[in-house]
């Protein structure tokens, strides 16, 4: 659609059209492949400031009041599976247990939450029907592996037998298996 025809190009790249000045010789082989797969289409390439360029601005600049994007944890639904949850109501009956939990006023919504405080940092203690959805979460930022999965869920959330199941959901996230080939 493009090839053919004769078009401007509007930048705010100054590097971009002083590479298309400057003698060849001077660029590394790479940037003289990326430069002559650019001038395949157009060879006229025009610098225009930034704080002009209005048609990009419009593309590429969302207005911030558009975005929205709902919350990852319903922390009410959240305190509500805590009281459920039995794996909770036996660390609650069990004096053995290193963690310190305390209820604990959550900040986005009216609702109390179950927290481990033995660390200083609040912690909440995620129910069993929570437990995916926080490691989904977390774990999508960066596709950690295995102990820094663990160690940055630790970090935040108290999940009894989470190294297991944190080596489990590691192993079977394709993302991860597949930057492994």
């Amino acid at each position: 659609m493009l090839e053919g025809r004769e078009f401007q190009i509007y930048t705010d790249q100054k590097p971009l059209i002083y590479a298309f000045k400057q003698n060849p010789d001077k660029c590394s082989p790479r940037q003289l492949r990326h430069l002559d797969f650019i001038s395949q289409y157009s060879t006229d390439i025009r610098h225009v400031q930034g704080s002009q360029n209005i048609v990009a601005d419009a593309l590429s600049r969302i207005e911030v009041d558009s975005i929205t994007k709902s919350p990852i944890l319903n922390f009410k639904e959240f305190a509500r599976a805590q009281e459920d949850d039995s794996d909770i109501q036996k660390f609650l009956h069990n004096d053995a247990s290193s963690l310190q939990l305390e209820l604990k006023p959550c900040q986005t919504s009216n609702c109390n939450l179950l927290c481990d405080t033995s660390t200083g940092v609040p912690r909440p203690f995620v129910p069993t029907s929570f437990r995916k959805l926080i490691f989904d979460h977390l774990h999508n930022l960066a596709h950690p592996g295995i102990a820094a999965s663990t160690k940055l869920i630790s970090a935040r959330y108290v999940l009894p037998g989470m190294k297991y199941q944190i080596k489990q959901w590691v192993r079977c996230c394709e993302s991860c298996q597949r930057s492994k080939i």
